[in-house]
């Protein structure tokens, strides 16, 4: 039996740099469609700003002075923000980590303290319109400021520890099973091999 042909399509992205002329960079991208009939470049050119990922790479205010690129926050035009509605039966700890994830992400992708407050107030209205309490987004995003942006910009060393997961579904009705499995963690503690394996609190 021969094995059937799959067509695929391989995408990825590319930023690039050049201090060259339009009609030079036009003649590579031609070189590089003529070199394997079925891989094919597409590029956007921009002499102020281009999108790539979730960021917009432009000129901005420091690059006639310095000549630094800045970023700002891109959202792609079918972009609804339809988030999860605050009444929806999650966690609370995750509609916590939701919101102070998000705003880290506007940290990271927006340079500018200007850009980065507005795109900050636009989503704390976002929040709101899908039902998240006032004081619970004032609480949230006041732990993101501008002045901690370098550090969330390093990159953290991910280390590999041996912690037991115990995964369960969530049930409002079923209050803090965290507090009362980590309170029975002590059985574990008392038995000498156990404890032994199972160094470190589980996560539940």
């Amino acid at each position: 039996m021969s094995q059937s042909r799959i067509k695929q399509r391989f995408i990825d992205d590319v930023f690039s740099l050049w201090d060259i002329d339009k009609q030079e960079i036009d003649l590579f991208l031609e070189q590089a469609n003529s070199f394997h009939p079925t891989i094919k470049f597409t590029a956007e050119i921009s002499e102020k700003e281009i999108a790539f990922l979730d960021a917009v790479v432009y000129k901005g205010e420091r690059f006639q002075k310095d000549a630094i690129l800045d970023i700002k926050t891109h959202y792609k035009p079918t972009e609804t923000f339809q988030y999860t509605h605050y009444t929806s039966c999650h966690p609370p700890g995750v509609k916590r980590g939701f919101i102070k994830g998000e705003a880290i992400k506007l940290l990271r992708t927006n340079s500018s303290k200007k850009n980065f407050q507005e795109s900050l107030s636009n989503f704390k209205t976002r929040l709101l319109a899908r039902g998240y309490p006032k004081n619970l987004v004032g609480r949230m995003l006041s732990e993101v400021s501008f002045t901690g942006r370098q550090s969330v910009l390093k990159q953290k060393k991910k280390t590999h520890e041996q912690i037991l997961r115990i995964v369960t579904t969530y049930h409002p009705g079923v209050k803090n099973p965290k507090n009362i499995l980590i309170y029975k963690c002590s059985l574990i503690q008392n038995q000498p091999l156990l404890k032994t394996i199972f160094k470190k609190p589980p996560i539940i």
